[in-house]
Parts: C-alpha cells; structure tokens; sequence
C-alpha cells in the first residue's frame, strides 16, 4: 500500500512516542524530534507507510543514541502475555473450533504495537476479541490451505503478540502435524518487534523453527531481507503475516499466498482493507492466478 497524507501525522506522534521513550531530557526530546522534522522534509512522500516509520526509528536511535527505546517494555509485555497463557488455553481447550479460538487471540495479540499506542487492556482485548467477528474473514480460505499444506511461513510482529503467536502455532501444528512450520523475527530492534531473544523468552523456540529477517526493518521489505527469508517466502505453500507493518510492506505480493491478520490501527490501513479503525482482519490476499494455494 501506498503512504498517504495521512501517515505525515501519525510519523510524527510516533516519533514523539519513541523519543519520549528514549530519555526523559526534553531538551534531547526536542532535539531528536527536529532531527526526524528535517530528515522526513528532505524525502518525497512515496513508498509505504512502512518506510516513513523506518526513517523515524532509525533517526530517533541514532539522534538520541539509544538503540533499543523499548527494550524495557518488550520484556514487560512478554511476561504479561505469559502470565495470561493458562486462560488463552483454557479459551482454547473450550472452544468448539479450536483454530478459529486461536485466530482471534493471534489478532487481539496484535494491539500490543507500542509504535501506534502506549495505552493497552489486553485483558479486555482478549475478551472482545473472542466475542466480536473479523471485520474482513477469510478463515474459511485459511483452513481449505492450511489442509492442502506442507508448509506454513509465519512472518511475526511485536513482543508479547508473540505469545498469542505461539498459541495459534501449536494449534495448527496439533490440527495439522505434518505442515512445517517457521516463524520470522527481526534481526535487531526496531520499535517492539520481536527478535530472536523474545522468541526464546516466550518459548517459540520450542515449538518451531524460527529465523531472523535480516534486519532491522518496519514490516518485511521484500528488497531488504535475507536471500534465506526470501526463499522461503517464495517456496511457502501458505504465509501467515501478523500486524500493520506486514501489511503495509507485503500488500502489493499478490503472487503468493497470504493471510493477513492484524487491527486496523489507523484510517490509512482500515481504508486499504475495507474496513473500519479498529475492526479485527484475517484477510486474504492473492488475486493472481498461479502459485501455491
């Protein structure tokens, strides 16, 4: 998808928010935030939202000296969503249709976006999230693949969403044994994406195969990631990609077989997925013919 007026707005309260994070000077604060003024005035808006968001991060890292803004409250979020996992299994252990139970937790993980948001109820997000449909709901088509499927490329999103993450995993992986699974993480921080020490601390681990993008990137820009994603990327017979930035990066990849699944966070995305601020999206995407699926 393609950055809109719109994003201007939103790259600047982002900006705010990783700089605040970043130090309590607000000398620096004001600082680094003309610092990102000067670097965004200088760049045409084109691209994807995506991009704008990367610029920010890395001005504000580099501006404020601090490479992780979020480390703090990465680690913080991985511990609630393990502290909440005996109620997810319970939820699923109820559930009539355990991957559809699995699905919505996987996309109420997904408000845990520091970059959008610090002011979270992840408990009441669980709740309304197994009450309320998907907005956009391609379940029906997610299972029809998953079926047909040897193998099932999760792109992940943010820490703590990594453990609803998890959850939705081991619940394909018990509906379907024989998919191989491989679930990608961030090679270094950017915002709250999860990297390969948050997939060790919430066990993803131990559960499948789990690799890093080859970099440090908003989304997954296809130009930029490792010659290993790539591969798998191209070769996978179904890929599951978690939160706006996936989207934002990946939408214009109709050739392959994607699921989306996030909240529409902003008007930008909600309109690009004809839906409403806020709704829930498990959506999928390929209109080509060809490919896998």
């Amino acid at each position: 998808m393609n950055a809109t007026t719109d994003c201007m707005a939103c790259v600047f309260r982002q900006a705010l928010a990783a700089i605040r994070h970043a130090s309590g000077d607000e000398r620096l604060q004001q600082r680094v935030l003309r610092a990102v003024i000067k670097a965004y005035a200088a760049r045409p808006l084109k691209g994807n939202p995506a991009d704008y968001s990367q610029l920010v991060y890395e001005t504000v890292k580099k501006a404020a000296g601090v490479d992780d803004p979020y480390a703090a409250e990465k680690k913080r979020f991985n511990k609630l969503a393990l502290s909440m996992m005996p109620e997810c299994t319970r939820a699923l252990a109820r559930s009539k249709d355990p991957l559809e139970t699995a699905a919505h937790l996987a996309v109420a993980g997904n408000i845990i976006d520091l970059g959008i948001g610090d002011r979270l109820d992840i408990h009441g997000t669980l709740g309304n999230a197994l009450r309320i449909p998907f907005a956009a709901n391609d379940l029906p088509k997610l299972r029809r693949a998953l079926a047909k499927a040897s193998t099932l490329f999760y792109i992940g999103d943010n820490a703590g969403e990594i453990v609803f993450d998890r959850l939705f995993i081991e619940t394909i992986a018990r509906l379907h044994p024989r998919i191989s699974i491989t679930f990608a993480v961030k090679s270094g921080p950017v915002i709250n994406d999860a990297t390969m020490a948050d997939a060790r601390s919430v066990g993803m681990t131990k559960v499948c195969r789990v690799m890093e993008i080859g970099g440090a990137w908003v989304g997954a820009p296809l130009d930029r990631v490792s010659g290993e994603f790539r591969a798998l990327y191209d070769a996978a017979d179904v890929i599951i990609a978690k939160g706006q930035g996936n989207f934002e990066t990946l939408d214009a990849e109709r050739d392959h077989n994607i699921f989306f699944i996030l909240k529409a966070k902003c008007e930008v995305v909600a309109r690009a997925l004809g839906v409403r601020f806020g709704d829930s999206v498990l959506k999928h995407v390929r209109t080509r013919k060809g490919g896998k699926g």
